[in-house]
């Protein structure tokens, strides 16, 4: 009768015991959404009141866990001692059954089938875990308080799911066992740091967004985007503040190749409506945002209402796979000396540098590069042709890349300036004569470039 009594107790405590680590595994690796999805059941009120205080459950759990462990071990101990009568042939043979229960159905196998179906577990064991916190109460608090005496500098788990601290640790791991590749982690990285990057973080800032001002023609704005390389531009009223709408390049093109004579049309008859955002929007929200509703740029706007830039879907990507360079996109040198005593400098390139090459003294306090100066000279945002003279130093805006596709190189000379307009680049503002543009047009876009801003 004891024999079997204490073979009945070894046989409960173990299987509850081996529940345990699947229940605790199950709530740990399920994602809050996900358990809180669950089917709506008899079982829904106990996964509620989990979901509640996830925490108080898990300690009382791992109570319940090394506790029925042990009851199983002085059971399977008493057992082998009222069978064999020696007492140190009893404890040996525990030892070793207990170890292998202990590693085979307690520790490994149960956890990695709460992992495989958490749903299931979570569902099913959470009745069971309600009632065992409620007949500890305070028990495992105290204990958590006892060992946090012990050991104060100790990481405590306070929550009963994965959190993003102990998933990005698992990452950091798995690339020094290279399990996962540096930029695989990266990327991951990158994702959880979306969360917390701001919309005003990613933007064009607004002195560097190029825009196209309202009641301009379909011809103006096809050239401006030929020239800028954008293919959505803002349309604007008498200051960026006030957006009457965003220009899309293929809208321009289908009426200006329609077959009719659309290139008197202006720009507020194509333009289409503007998305606002707000700069302290988070980038994750404004992604899944942007993609749900097809679009493509929106423009942000400060606390005060006012236009503080712009943001595209490229943008907000790049946040997360890094730069997107445009496969027409080179390596070239910083200063690469031409023909006729003109070189094509880098818009990075120190001013200093530069007046060094021309034996020019063009320091100047607000800005270091050859991009900020001719910016600064302009007065406005500078686009393909864009052309300044500095004390007989010329400065033609030549092309255009990187990520905000701002001018990249700019051709620099002095006195006396190239006489054969075919050097210049095709499209620039030098390049009317070949293009076979009128005077009137020529007229139109100096006009037109003189408003962008």
């Amino acid at each position: 009768m004891i024999g079997a009594v204490l073979a009945g107790m070894a046989l409960s405590c173990i299987p509850v015991a081996a529940l345990s680590p699947a229940a605790e595994a199950a709530f740990t690796y399920l994602t809050r959404q996900e358990a809180e999805q669950l089917p709506k059941d008899g079982r829904s009120g106990a996964l509620r009141a989990v979901l509640k205080t996830p925490a108080a459950h898990m300690h009382a759990l791992r109570f319940w866990r090394v506790w029925f462990e042990m009851a199983g071990a002085v059971a399977i101990a008493l057992l082998f001692y009222y069978i064999l009568g020696n007492l140190w042939i009893a404890g040996l043979l525990a030892t070793v059954t207990m170890a292998a229960v202990g590693f085979v159905l307690v520790g490994v196998s149960p956890r990695q089938f709460g992992r495989m179906h958490g749903s299931g577990v979570v569902l099913f064991t959470a009745p069971a875990v309600r009632v065992l916190c409620a007949l500890l109460g305070p028990i495992p608090g105290w204990l958590i308080g006892l060992g946090s005496r012990v050991a104060p500098n100790a990481p405590r788990a306070d929550a009963a799911f994965f959190s993003e601290e102990e998933f990005r640790e698992l990452v950091d791991r798995a690339t020094e066992s290279d399990m996962i590749e540096d930029n695989e982690a990266e990327l991951i990285h990158s994702v959880f740091e979306l969360g917390d990057t701001l919309v005003r973080s990613v933007m064009v800032p607004r002195t560097d967004m190029v825009t196209i001002q309202s009641g301009s023609t379909l011809a103006q704005a096809m050239s401006l985007f030929l020239r800028s390389g954008y293919s959505r531009v803002p349309v604007i009223m008498d200051s960026a503040d006030q957006v009457r709408g965003i220009l899309y390049l293929k809208d321009v093109t289908a009426r200006l190749y329609s077959g009719g004579a659309e290139r008197t049309v202006l720009v507020d008859e194509v333009c289409r409506e503007v998305r606002y955002v707000p700069e302290s929007k988070p980038v994750a929200d404004l992604l899944q945002e942007l993609q749900r509703e097809s679009t493509h740029v929106a423009i942000v706007i400060d606390e005060y209402g006012g236009t503080a830039g712009l943001v595209t879907l490229e943008d907000l990507i790049e946040e997360i796979v890094g730069e997107i360079v445009d496969e027409y996109d080179l390596e070239r040198p910083e200063i690469e000396q031409l023909e006729e005593g003109r070189y094509r400098v880098s818009a990075k390139a120190s001013i200093a540098d530069v007046g060094e090459l021309f034996g020019l003294d063009l320091d100047d306090e607000e800005v270091d590069t050859v991009g900020g100066l001719l910016a600064k000279s302009l007065g406005r945002v500078p686009i393909v042709g864009s052309e300044v003279d500095l004390d007989g130093l010329h400065l033609h805006a030549e092309r255009m890349g990187g990520r905000r596709n701002r001018i990249s190189h700019v051709l620099a000379w002095r006195e006396p300036a190239p006489q054969d307009e075919s050097s210049y680049p095709p499209g620039s503002e030098k390049d009317h004569g070949r293009t076979g543009r009128t005077e009137s047009e020529q007229a139109a876009l100096r006009e037109e470039s003189e408003t962008q801003h």
